[in-house]
């Protein structure tokens, strides 16, 4: 079986080079995926599949019945492009004005697609009934996952896989980590309240610029001096705003940013000891302050069981060095609302070649893939199926 899955899967490499092209030419940001959603709709129809659209907006998901199926197996595909300008000269360069799929969402889009066809070829080897999710908006709070998940995607699901394009990771080299593997990504608004006033009497005023610079450094302590060092956390205050002129104290100063952290408990803990620090610099300088701190993706937690399931079904395929344990990612992924309801895994396909250029990370403007790769993740994902 695996001698035929391999082959095929060889097979249809490029098909799956051409859809992933095709996407790259054509990229869609979060929820306006309109030509892309149109595109995999056809092409899963043209395989024969059942097909729902329109779900979460511009979501797709197709469907195979397998005879006599023993459970039923998900495997997600995220849609969506980044905002940004491509500097690469490629054939198939984006033709869409600031929006490039930077993020190798384009690659993900057509191994599923590839795994769709390679299924079709190999249905008879099909152990269970599969679900392909295409979902919209990944790349945004509080993105298209949650919003599939509402929609009823994960109903008489058994379990759920998810792959990535990874230039982290050597080309053909699967990235995996078992727990806690991408952190929860939250947001905090921060409005230092001041009293304004003419730039030559500070005395007179209670200048926010001031306060919201011993804010900013006073925040940058708390993961050096009241968290745990064996606990994962990052702060980062990455937008201040305050004041119109040179010569005028304001009287508000806004300060935004987010806060990673890898367990539930810490992910409580931060917004108190966030507010504590902003609530005593305040104080002491006569000021108040607003604080607001926005939940967003929950951490993604990879369940033991399912990791092992698919680290042997990787190795069997592709041997035991095409494997590789990788650190948590403090960089979030919304494929954290699927493990929260059912079982299943998250994994990386290194796509990492110096030699052609392809180990820029992801989000570069200048981000490139090694399509070499691709055929990969289609017999994986067939592989699982095949198997009970």
């Amino acid at each position: 079986m695996i001698e035929e899955i391999l082959t095929n899967a060889k097979g249809i490499h490029d098909y799956i080079i051409q859809m992933r092209r095709d996407f790259h030419t054509y990229p869609e940001t979060g929820f306006q995926e309109i030509r892309t959603s149109r595109v995999i709709r056809e092409e899963l129809k043209r395989l024969g599949l059942q097909v729902q659209s329109e779900i979460a907006k511009t979501g797709v998901v197709g469907i195979l019945p397998v005879d006599n199926a023993s459970s039923t197996v998900a495997f997600r595909a995220d849609m969506d492009a980044l905002p940004i300008t491509e500097e690469n000269d490629l054939e198939f360069k984006s033709q869409n004005e600031g929006i490039a799929h930077a993020c190798g969402h384009d690659a993900n889009m057509a191994m599923l697609l590839g795994t769709a066809k390679l299924m079709v070829q190999l249905k008879d080897k099909l152990k269970r009934q599969v679900k392909f999710i295409f979902q919209p908006c990944e790349e945004q709070h509080p993105g298209g996952a949650k919003l599939m998940v509402e929609h009823g995607v994960l109903n008489n699901v058994d379990e759920i896989y998810g792959l990535h394009i990874e230039p982290n990771i050597s080309s053909g080299i699967f990235g995996l980590r078992a727990g806690a593997t991408m952190a929860a990504t939250d947001r905090v608004v921060i409005t230092i309240i001041g009293k304004g006033g003419h730039a030559s009497t500070p005395h007179l005023c209670i200048d926010p610029v001031v306060i919201a610079a011993e804010v900013i450094l006073a925040i940058q302590t708390i993961v050096s001096r009241k968290v745990n060092p064996l606990s994962p956390c990052v702060v980062s205050l990455c937008q201040i705003s305050g004041g119109t002129t040179f010569n005028v104290i304001p009287d508000k100063v806004k300060i935004i940013g987010t806060v990673r952290t890898l367990s539930k408990e810490l992910r409580y803990r931060m917004p108190i000891l966030i507010e504590d620090t902003i609530k005593g610099i305040t104080s002491v300088n006569n000021a108040s302050y607003q604080f607001e701190y926005l939940k967003g993706h929950p951490l993604l937690n990879n369940p033991q069981p399912q990791l092992d399931f698919i680290q042997s079904k990787i190795i069997e395929l592709f041997g035991s060095k095409s494997v590789e344990k990788i650190d948590p990612k403090m960089g979030g992924e919304d494929f954290s609302y699927y493990l929260e309801k059912i079982g299943g895994a998250y994994v990386f396909l290194g796509s990492g070649n110096l030699e052609r250029g392809t180990n820029l990370p992801l989000h570069s403007s200048r981000f490139l893939l090694d399509e070499d790769v691709l055929y990969m993740g289609p017999a994986l994902f067939t592989y699982i199926a095949c198997n009970p």
